[in-house]
Order: C-alpha cells, then sequence, then structure tokens
C-alpha cells in the first residue's frame, strides 16, 4: 500500500480466489506436465483394465455382460491378425472406411457452403440458418430408414448418413470463423478499397480456417457414427454388420474388439485431419484445448 493510498484510506487490491492458486496445484501441475502424454495415457488405462480385471475375477460384474480384459484382448488380437489375413475381415473394413471418408468428404464441401452462405448472404443467416438449425434439432438416426428407402442398400445411404451426421459441425464453425474477423483489420481493408472477393481470401478465410478444421476434426469422428448406425440399419457389410452378428450370439469378447477396432480407426481419420490442418493452418497451434499462458 503506497503513502497516498493510506491517506486517502484506500485498500491494494486482492486477487479474487478463483484467481488464486496454492503452491501445491501449481507443483502437482508442474510435475503433470513434465510426464510425457503417452506414459500418462498408458497408465491411465493400465489402470482401468486392472480395475475392470478386479470387477469380473470378484463376480462384481458377470462376464455375459462384459467380458474380461484378457478375453477382450485375445479377440481383438484375433481381429486385428484377421484384417491381414481374413478376405471377410478386410472386405468389410474396407466397406467403413469407404463410408467414412466419403461422408467426411461430402461434409466437408457441403459444410463449408453453407457456412459461407451462413455468413456471408443475408439469405443464408435469414432462411438457410433457421432451416439448418431445424434440422439439426431433428433426431438424424431417424433418417437412415428414410435413406435406405430413397437410395436402396448399397453406400450411397450409409455414405449419405455419415455426411448428414458429420455436416453440422463444419458448418456452425465455418460461420463462426468467417463472422469472427477482427473489425480493425476489416476496416483497413476497406480503407485501402479492398473488393469482397479480396476481403473474404485474404483476410477472412485465414481467419476461418482454424475454425474450420476444428469442425473437419469433430465431422472425422460423427462420420464413424454415422456410418455405423447406417449399417445397423440397413447393411449387408461393414463393421457395422460385423458388431450386429456379434451380438446376436453373444459373443461380447468380439462385439469389444470391434468398438477397439473402430475407435483407431476414427483416431486415425482425426489424426490425419489434425496432420492437414498442421500443413494448411501453420501459423497456429494444434490441439484439444489451447495451452495456459
Amino acid at each position: 500500500m503506497t503513502t497516498h493510498q493510506m491517506e486517502r484510506g484506500e485498500q491494494t487490491p486482492t486477487p479474487s480466489p478463483k484467481n488464486r492458486r496454492s503452491p501445491s496445484s501449481y507443483s502437482s501441475n508442474s510435475r503433470l506436465e513434465s510426464v510425457p502424454s503417452g506414459v500418462l495415457v498408458a497408465t491411465s488405462l493400465v489402470l482401468f483394465c486392472l480395475l475392470w480385471q478386479l470387477a469380473v475375477s470378484a463376480h462384481w460384474v458377470s462376464e455375459y455382460v462384459v467380458p474380461s480384459p484378457s478375453d477382450t484382448a485375445d479377440a481383438t488380437v484375433h481381429l486385428f491378425r484377421d484384417v491381414f489375413t481374413d478376405s471377410y475381415t478386410l472386405n468389410n473394413l474396407w466397406v467403413t472406411v469407404k463410408e467414412i471418408l466419403a461422408g467426411l468428404a461430402l461434409a466437408a464441401g457441403f459444410g463449408a457452403l453453407f457456412g459461407v452462405l451462413i455468413s456471408e448472404t443475408t439469405l443464408g443467416r435469414k432462411v438457410l440458418q433457421p432451416l439448418m438449425v431445424a434440422l439439426y434439432a431433428a433426431p438424424k438416426v431417424a433418417l437412415a430408414p428414410a435413406f435406405v428407402a430413397w437410395f436402396g442398400f448399397g453406400l450411397t445411404p450409409k455414405i449419405v448418413m455419415a455426411a448428414t451426421i458429420a455436416f453440422f459441425p463444419v458448418m456452425v464453425d465455418t460461420a463462426a470463423g468467417l463472422a469472427g474477423v477482427d473489425e480493425d483489420q476489416d476496416k483497413l481493408f476497406l480503407i485501402n478499397r479492398a473488393t469482397r472477393w479480396q476481403r473474404f481470401v485474404k483476410l477472412k478465410l485465414p481467419t476461418a480456417l482454424p475454425f474450420l478444421f476444428a469442425g473437419l476434426k469433430s465431422a472425422s469422428v460423427l462420420a464413424v457414427i454415422g456410418a455405423i448406425v447406417a449399417e445397423f440399419m440397413g447393411g449387408s457389410s461393414g463393421l457395422g454388420v460385423m458388431v450386429q452378428t456379434a451380438s446376436v450370439s453373444f459373443a461380447l469378447d468380439r462385439v469389444f474388439a470391434l468398438i477397439v477396432l473402430l475407435s483407431v480407426l476414427a483416431f486415425l481419420v482425426y489424426a490425419a485431419v489434425a496432420l492437414a490442418e498442421r500443413r494448411i493452418v501453420h501459423w497456429r497451434a494444434s490441439g484439444f484445448v489451447p495451452v495456459d499462458s
């Protein structure tokens, strides 16, 4: 407290409780930061599997409901081996991969287009945006039977379903990115008599690219969900059909193994989008959450 503050009876401001951190929290955070992420993930998985095995061994959970980790691991090893040695498993995997990639490509294209229309046009804001919000609120899983009726039982309804579910985060994030342009920079472009196209290409698009890729990363996972849901509703091939077949025969260890395979597939698609983001949006760090400054 300064002399002038003492004379006026003022008090020095104290930091709010939520902004104060105890020394123990700083030390624990610093210790966690020094541990590689892979080690933390591996340790968490090991602890989870140990608790899982304990629950099954102690008969807290029936093996008819949840298979043991050892049975699941054995089924997973056999499944991944079948991917390289069994044509049936490989063909079903390839069908699902095609549905995911085609659905994600459609979602990226139409999502970005509709995001631009909503952000840049009056018709988009007043007509397209309310319609898209209404469609987003609708239960999209209920559309799967309609897609089967419209497009048959081939790949097309599965691709459309994957694109429908993955479409909305791309559209919303693209529109948000284009609307988040710095006003001072926009005024500078206007002062220099930049055309609307120049403002879009040189200012708005680079600003929106990180948002677009954030939507694409969410869409990459949703495309996997959409493809599997469509296969559940009316498919003759694909990993979703294999999950249904295993669940009907109560082979829960194989069901869990297929879930592991689908998780790996979703992670690979996500990683591919993240890699493209690092190559294209090279001026911005990529990740799930920003790093605290």
